[in-house]
């Protein structure tokens, strides 16, 4: 499951109005909860709203799997080994620095 930035800032900002307004049970509390991050009224499974906190704090890891070797790949390319977001020095502008993140799915890029 691939979260966006938008979606990320709208779990935030309703988790803190419901730190602003919340009071009762704690059963009461860690419904909403699970309602906030997953969407789910249903109580039955704690380990996806484990899940889905976790997904809005560390976005993951992906690898550049650019291929370099290829004809008319540039020096620095860019490709997501799991979105396949690719960034490529197109019309001579030299593509730069180190890819840290990749731009599209905002994974941190592994390097192993």
């Amino acid at each position: 499951m691939r979260i966006s930035d938008e979606e990320r800032r709208e779990v935030a900002e309703e988790l803190r109005r419901q730190a602003a307004y919340s009071s009762g049970s704690l059963g009461e509390w860690w419904q909403r909860l699970q309602e906030t991050v997953t969407g789910e009224i249903d109580f039955a499974n704690p380990q996806e709203t484990y899940r889905a906190i976790a997904d809005l704090i560390d976005r993951g890891e992906c690898e550049n799997v650019y291929d370099g070797s290829v004809q008319d790949s540039c020096d620095n390319g860019f490709k997501c080994s799991v979105c396949g977001c690719k960034v490529e020095d197109e019309e001579h502008y030299r593509v730069s620095g180190v890819w840290n993140f990749c731009p599209e799915c905002g994974r941190r890029v592994w390097h192993g």
